[in-house]
């Protein structure tokens, strides 16, 4: 177990360090990060991850102080100061002297100006998000020294530009603190598919997520109610409708909307119980002799999976139990 040590000279210095960047400097970061008892090689693969956070536009964002902002209205009113000044600089570019469109020229500087601002906002609250995992994270026992991909870090941060959402800049600084202890874990093509995810589709996921059974090599959910001659069901006794599964599809994190049949083979010798997380618990489940649907999560929908915060659905749990006889079983 790795125990982390508060920041020096206090976990809130790092907070203003974080979002002003006027005092956003990567060699304060270094200092801070000095005091963290982890091993070197995370120290170098969290540097390197907020340095790709910050670099791009450090310089031009000095200028502009800011504060912590989880309000939309504090958006807006940080947004129309940066238009004024833009505009003010706009007027002094050379851009601004071509004679056939001097307007044109003006509202294309704004509207970059403005757009670069937004997104490194977008940045800094996931840099500061995940800077608060590390002082209390602990590293799991399979962690394996490894560099961060730079490639990976670039298809990161061009996401974390577009997301404004909290509940997305939550998942997305959970997907960085644990990449940068675990690189490789979570796929560029997961990030693709994190692009077209709102919040909307991301709690229908979590509802999904609650009824779910992880094997160490799947991840799927037992459906407990299909059509005769159909694979489809209804699901919405456990807050997930058909629609919600059209979601979940079109985004790309179950297979289908349909479940998928199968039939398991008995065993020659006594059945053994599957050791799985269910919804975040330990569980054991024995499937042999059983004819079961599954709606398959892809391979995006598992890794997402892993950092989604779950509680079982308890009226899906007792279903199920009733459902598979004795032979799905909660652990703890």
């Amino acid at each position: 177990q790795i125990i982390l040590r508060p920041f020096s000279p206090s976990p809130s210095d790092l907070s203003l360090c974080v979002i002003k960047p006027k005092n956003l400097k990567m060699n304060e970061i270094i200092e801070f990060l000095k005091n963290l008892v982890i091993p070197n090689w995370i120290k170098n693969n969290l540097v390197l991850a907020i340095g790709k956070g910050i670099n791009e536009i450090f310089s031009e964002a000095v200028e502009i102080p800011k504060t912590k902002l989880r309000n939309y209205n504090e958006r807006i009113k940080l947004i129309g100061e940066i238009n004024r000044k833009l505009i003010l600089k706009a007027s002094e570019h050379p851009l601004t002297q071509i004679e056939l469109e001097p307007e044109l020229a003006k509202r294309a500087l704004k509207n970059y100006g403005v757009r670069i601002f937004e997104e490194q906002l977008n940045k800094d609250n996931v840099i500061e998000l995940t800077l608060e995992k590390f002082k209390t994270m602990q590293l799991p026992e399979n962690a394996v020294e490894k560099v961060i991909s730079q490639d990976w870090l670039t298809t990161f941060w061009n996401l974390v530009g577009t997301k404004s959402e909290d509940e997305i800049q939550e998942v997305l600084s959970k997907i960085l603190a644990n990449e940068i202890i675990n690189p490789g874990s979570i796929s560029i093509h997961t990030l693709q598919t994190l692009s077209i995810l709102d919040s909307k589709v991301g709690n229908k996921f979590v509802e999904l997520c609650n009824l779910s059974i992880d094997d160490g090599e799947t991840a799927y959910v037992i459906h407990p109610n299909v059509f005769a001659f159909q694979n489809i069901g209804p699901l919405e006794d456990y807050n997930i409708s058909f629609n919600d599964l059209l979601y979940l599809d079109g985004a790309n994190l179950i297979r289908s909307t349909e479940a998928i049949r199968l039939n398991f083979g008995e065993s020659d010798n006594e059945p053994e119980f599957e050791i799985i997380d269910y919804a975040g618990r330990k569980a054991k489940i024995n499937i042999s002799g059983e004819q079961l649907c599954l709606i398959y999560f892809t391979q995006a929908g598992r890794e997402l999976r892993r950092l989604v915060k779950m509680n079982e659905n308890e009226k899906y749990t007792e279903k199920l139990k009733s459902r598979m006889e004795g032979k799905f079983v909660l652990i703890n």
